[in-house]
């Protein structure tokens, strides 16, 4: 569960959001959308602890200012834009840390583990990846190898910023399936950053235009997706 109460953030003298509410609950996805500067990835800022705000954020009842690291302590999963690996690592060994948390102090990755990181990358069609180096892979497999990590991570509540960003548009398609399937299946509240609304055609859960003068939860539909595509392709207005 997230419940934001009049919530209000930004930087020194611009503020971003501002009082923003909204309610959800697990299972749902939610694609957050609005133009450059609409206040997204400072959404995700707060909800990880990375950025001082006004205002009232539970997650699961319990809030955010009583948890030091809501991102480490497996409370939610974050998956950045970028991420950055200057080590030689293998991709099944990248991906296996993703149950770190679900591991006692010094324990060994099993082949159940490795067997769990194969199993997954299958469904993500990147298995031929498993035994490749990390650095090696261009920066929509690197993505797709970030993504697998993170579901492997198994929190409740998962943000994702711009997970397609950078690949074709099969993949597009298939990440978007696999995540809102993800939901339904594992019960997972995710909050996804997007400009790709065309594929969300199709799939279930809510859509958050920040950019919106007052922004609420809407249902995906046809209907909806096609409002906000001609909303964010007018010109921004600043707050």
């Amino acid at each position: 569960m997230l419940e934001v109460k009049n919530l209000v953030a930004g930087y020194e003298q611009r503020v971003l959001i501002r009082n923003l509410f909204f309610y959800v609950s697990a299972p749902a996805f939610v694609a957050v959308v609005g133009h450059n500067g609409a206040g997204k990835s400072t959404l995700f800022k707060i909800l990880t602890r990375n950025l001082p705000y006004q205002g009232e954020v539970l997650l699961n009842g319990q809030s955010l200012h009583h948890l030091a690291n809501p991102a480490g302590s497996g409370v939610l999963s974050y998956l950045p834009q970028k991420n950055t690996v200057t080590f030689p690592i293998k991709v099944r060994d990248l991906v296996v840390m993703g149950l770190f948390r679900h591991k006692r102090f010094f324990e060994q990755y099993s082949e159940q583990d490795y067997q769990t990181v194969q199993h997954l990358l299958s469904a993500l069609e990147i298995e031929h990846l498993l035994h490749r180096e990390f650095t090696e892979l261009s920066g929509g497999e690197q993505q797709l190898v970030w993504l697998a990590q993170l579901m492997l991570q198994d929190a409740a509540i998962c943000l994702l910023d711009e997970p397609t960003q950078q690949l074709d548009i099969y993949h597009k398609k298939r990440v978007f399936n696999l995540l809102t399937n993800w939901v339904t299946e594992k019960n997972k509240l995710v909050l996804c950053i997007t400009h790709d609304l065309v594929n969300l055609h199709g799939h279930t859960g809510y859509l958050l235009n920040l950019s919106k003068p007052v922004p609420t939860l809407e249902i995906l539909s046809p209907e909806i997706i096609q409002e906000n595509i001609s909303y964010l392709e007018a010109k921004p207005h600043l707050i």
